[in-house]
C-alpha cells in the first residue's frame, strides 16, 4: 500500500548549485533527494534552513525539470540572510509545492504580456521559462521589467537569451549616465505594448506597482479578469495559520493564491 506524502512535512534537498543575481540578491539551485517536485509556474515552496528558520518562496525554475528547483532570493531578514550563505553541498528542507498557479492552460493561443518590477520577477521566471519552451502554444509574448538601478536587474545574462525568444523591454527608473537602455517607470512604457484582442496580462513588483500597471492595462481595455497578479511577497507562515498575509476580500494569499485576477480582489485596497 503506498503512502500519500504529506504536503507540510520537509523533504530532504542539497544546494546544487549558488549564483549571484544582483548586489543583494542569489538564486539557489536546489537538488532534490529521491523525489520529484510536480509544480505550475506561480506555485510557491517553503525552504527550510537547519537551525535558522524557514520562509516561503516561488520556485523560479522552469516545470519541466522536476529534480530541481531554483529559488531566488534577496536579503531581507534571519532566513534570506543565511540562504545568503548557503553553498553547494549544503542540506535544507522543502515543504510544497503549494499555493494556485498561474492558469496556463487558459493563457494558450493568447498575447501575453508579462510585467515585473525589481525582485518580482523571480515570481514570473517559471512561467517565462515555461511559455519560451512551449513558444508555438502562445502568440506574441512581451516582458516589460523595470528596476531602479542597472545593478538591480536579475537575471541580466538570460534577459538577452530571452529576448530571441519573447519580447523584451528593460526599464530604469534611476539609470546612470552609461545606460543606453530606456528610462522610466514601467508604466511609461506600457504604451508601446500593443494589446491586440484576446491579451492577458501578468504583473509581479510593489503593492503600488502591480495596482498602477493593473489600473493601465485595464483602462486599455483589460478585462479585470484577464489581469493577473502575483501577490507572493505578502506570505509570511505559508500555510495559512498566521494570518499576516491576509489581503482585503478575507484571501490568505498563502492558501487562495499567491496568483490573483484583478476580477477577484480589490486593487484599491490592495494598493495601500
Amino acid at each position: 500500500m503506498s503512502i500519500e506524502y504529506n504536503p507540510f512535512l520537509p523533504r530532504p534537498a542539497i544546494v546544487n548549485a549558488v549564483r549571484d543575481e544582483s548586489l543583494e540578491t542569489k538564486t539557489l539551485k536546489i537538488s532534490l533527494i529521491n523525489w520529484r517536485a510536480n509544480f505550475l509556474p506561480g506555485q510557491f515552496v517553503q525552504l527550510l534552513l537547519p537551525g535558522v528558520g524557514e520562509a516561503p518562496f516561488c520556485i523560479a525554475s522552469s516545470p519541466s525539470d522536476s529534480k530541481h528547483i531554483e529559488l531566488t532570493i534577496m536579503r531581507r531578514g534571519l532566513v534570506t540572510n543565511a540562504a545568503h550563505y548557503m553553498r553547494p553541498g549544503d542540506a535544507v528542507g522543502i515543504r510544497g509545492p503549494f499555493g494556485r498557479p498561474f492558469p496556463v492552460e487558459n493563457f494558450k493561443g493568447r498575447d501575453l504580456v508579462l510585467v515585473a518590477t525589481g525582485i518580482g520577477i523571480a515570481a514570473l521566471r517559471s512561467l517565462i521559462l515555461y511559455t519560451i519552451e512551449n513558444r508555438k502554444d502562445f502568440g506574441d509574448i512581451t516582458l516589460l521589467y523595470g528596476a531602479r538601478f542597472v545593478e538591480d536587474l536579475v537575471y541580466r545574462d538570460e534577459l538577452r537569451g530571452w529576448a530571441e525568444k519573447i519580447n523584451v523591454i528593460v526599464t530604469l527608473s534611476k539609470p546612470s549616465e552609461k545606460w543606453n537602455g530606456l528610462k522610466g517607470r514601467v508604466t511609461d512604457h506600457l504604451g508601446a505594448i500593443n494589446l491586440g484582442k484576446g491579451s492577458l496580462a501578468v504583473i509581479c513588483g510593489s503593492p503600488a506597482v502591480m495596482v498602477s500597471v493593473a489600473q493601465s492595462l485595464i483602462g486599455k481595455g483589460l478585462d479585470r479578469r484577464d489581469v493577473y497578479l502575483s501577490m507572493e511577497r505578502h506570505m509570511k507562515c505559508g500555510i495559512g495559520k498566521c494570518a499576516r498575509c491576509m489581503i482585503p476580500g478575507g484571501f490568505l494569499v498563502c492558501k487562495d493564491g499567491p496568483v490573483f485576477s484583478a476580477g477577484e480582489i480589490s486593487l484599491e485596497e490592495v494598493g495601500e
